[in-house]
């Protein structure tokens, strides 16, 4: 036992809220060992009000024991001036034409499956439809689904998986980038989105957990599930350049609240 006062920080409890995306073994150690701590704890941190009504209600803690404080984007992701833009970046990871970005972890709970099911959809019913769609971010458990899907699409040379990459490369990608979708199924805060915002991009996110909260009023909020929905906005928003940049305008004023 600890005899000092503990502040325990939760970042999110999506091993309790999705356990098919995780393994038994870790689901039954965390929820033990978060909730042990939980209790133990004097005060607890939580990203979101998201996060804070799971604490409150899977380990039966008194809101105003949690306090909500979110987190900020790193001073790196900002608009970059047009002589910082670097084109040798793209060649690096070999996108050679306008692409839409998304970046996190390959794992389920991304939901990455449904962005690659758009994506095809928009090559296959829009002739001219010349965007690459570049997924930046490690592999995490149970991607191979994810993977597969891009294997068997007519499309799998214009969808580009290119790892996890270093900050000052993925500023540039950030920068160079059309559009920035994430249909996530579930997350305690958000940071990608927000790092996308601070470089100006338009977003498509899912309008679940703490993405509400996130992305507020500047972007576009989706059922995760709805190819269809996420295909419809994506051509919305690339075709129509006054959507495009009310859209970007209101991205630089939501990250400034972080």
């Amino acid at each position: 036992t600890l005899n000092k006062n503990i502040i325990l920080t939760i970042h999110d409890l999506a091993f309790i809220r999705f356990p098919e995306f995780n393994f038994g073994w870790f689901i039954k150690k965390y929820t033990r060992d978060v909730g042990r701590n939980a209790h133990a704890s004097k005060k607890i941190i939580a990203d979101s009000n998201s996060t804070k009504n799971d604490i409150v209600k899977f380990f039966k803690i008194k809101p105003r024991k949690v306090d909500v404080v979110y987190l900020a984007a790193d001073s790196t992701f900002k608009i970059l001036a047009s002589n910082r833009i670097n084109k040798d970046i793209l060649k690096k990871y070999k996108i050679d034409k306008k692409y839409i970005l998304s970046v996190g972890t390959i794992e389920p709970r991304k939901n990455l499956i449904t962005l690659i099911k758009a994506f095809n959809q928009l090559k296959q019913k829009n002739a001219g439809f010349n965007y690459k769609l570049v997924i930046a971010g490690r592999t995490g458990w149970k991607s191979e689904a994810t993977y597969r899907e891009r294997e068997k699409s007519p499309n799998a040379e214009d969808i580009l998986f290119i790892g996890r990459i270093p900050d000052v490369d993925l500023v540039q990608i950030y920068n160079q980038a059309e559009l920035f979708v994430y249909p996530s199924l579930f997350e305690g805060f958000g940071l990608p989105p927000l790092e996308a915002m601070s470089c100006g991009l338009p977003v498509i996110t899912s309008n679940t957990s703490a993405l509400r909260e996130v992305i507020g009023n500047a972007g576009i909020k989706i059922k995760p599930k709805s190819h269809n929905e996420f295909q419809k906005q994506i051509l919305h928003v690339l075709r129509c350049n006054s959507i495009k940049d009310g859209l970007k305008k209101k991205s630089l004023t939501q990250a400034k609240k972080f």
